[in-house]
């Protein structure tokens, strides 16, 4: 587990679990969707077992936790955020008798996402889509894929706070936004150790991403201020991702994700200069590759407008509608 990611478990399959150290166990989980696995971690404090995050509810990662042994894998479970590959199956461990703990925001975001209508859903995707000029056809947007993922949330989850946790001191909480609106981070001060759910993974980047509910929102500036504060650890810490392999590296690892932001946002400067008039629809192709399917696009187009809005926000672009009811982005005349 160095720097260079050359790591003992490289290859290892899913449904597979290892201890890393200190009672601290590294659960991997299959996804039915790409990167095909997700991790989680169980550790053992002075108030008990405490399991990070849960996986997918598909018959195949409760098929996993089956196999692992203890159902549920811990007497309190604590949800990293709202996504389907890490609330997932809170809800079957509470029935069966599990405390959840997620933060505030990631259980209201959560709600709010599962309370819509398939055809609600549609219809503001189907706006955002229009005023972004993306051309897509409202069916291939789908439903409320979110509940067809999540059928059941935790009934009685517990607002997580940030600073030690209260079952299981040796560890704190803090908050990060930009991929959700507060992804928890734990953190264990002694031989340092970041559980740090999709903010940190070794070889991708998550998705940061503007989505209909807050078309004005900044994702991307609260995702590096998060990265900042990050910066600040321990250079020794070991970080524990959602997804890829566990690594050491933490500076070196946040200062390639700067640069990745820092090479997209300098690609849509280029292509908003002065005299020029950019969509969110054109900044998908310069951003991404040209065959996308139509369920990435709301990716696609929450990325591509996370990077004008923070140009936008920090006063490098204006924009404007244009006769067509389209968004159009343009550099801020040098005399404004």
């Amino acid at each position: 587990m160095n720097d260079s990611l050359e790591h003992p478990y490289r290859g290892i399959g899913n449904g597979a679990s290892f201890e890393l150290a200190d009672g601290l166990t590294w659960i991997r989980l299959p996804l039915p969707f790409p990167p095909r696995h997700v991790n989680v971690y169980r550790f053992e404090d002075e108030g008990g077992p405490v399991l990070v995050d849960c996986g997918f509810p598909d018959d195949a990662t409760t098929a996993c936790w089956k196999q692992l042994g203890s159902v549920p894998p811990a007497p309190d479970i604590v949800v990293t955020h709202f996504h389907p590959d890490h609330i997932g199956q809170a809800a079957h461990f509470e029935a069966m008798g599990a405390r959840v703990h997620a933060p505030a925001p990631e259980l209201e975001a959560a709600g709010e996402l599962h309370a819509l209508s398939g055809e609600q859903m549609q219809g503001s995707f189907a706006e955002f889509f229009a005023l972004n000029g993306v051309s897509v056809p409202v069916a291939a947007i789908g439903g409320n894929r979110y509940r067809a993922a999540v059928p059941d949330l935790p009934a009685h989850a517990e607002p997580l706070g940030a600073g030690a946790l209260p079952f299981a001191p040796s560890w704190s909480v803090s908050f990060a936004g930009g991929h959700s609106p507060a992804h928890a981070l734990l953190y264990r001060h002694e031989s340092p150790m970041l559980i740090a759910g999709d903010i940190l993974l070794p070889e991708i980047t998550p998705n940061i991403s503007v989505w209909p509910n807050a078309p004005e929102a900044d994702p991307l500036d609260d995702y590096l201020a998060a990265l900042e504060e990050l910066h600040k650890l321990p250079g020794n810490t070991l970080v524990l991702p959602a997804h890829g392999l566990p690594y050491r590296g933490v500076q070196r690892r946040i200062e390639a994700i700067r640069t990745h932001h820092e090479k997209r946002l300098s690609i849509l400067r280029k292509a908003a200069g002065e005299g020029a008039a950019l969509s969110a629809a054109e900044a998908i192709r310069l951003l991404f590759r040209p065959d996308l399917e139509p369920s990435s696009l709301p990716f696609a187009l929450g990325e591509a407008l996370a990077h004008l809005n923070r140009l936008r926000h920090g006063d490098e672009l204006v924009r404007k509608l244009d006769e067509q009811g389209i968004y159009r982005y343009h550099a801020r005349p040098r005399n404004s």
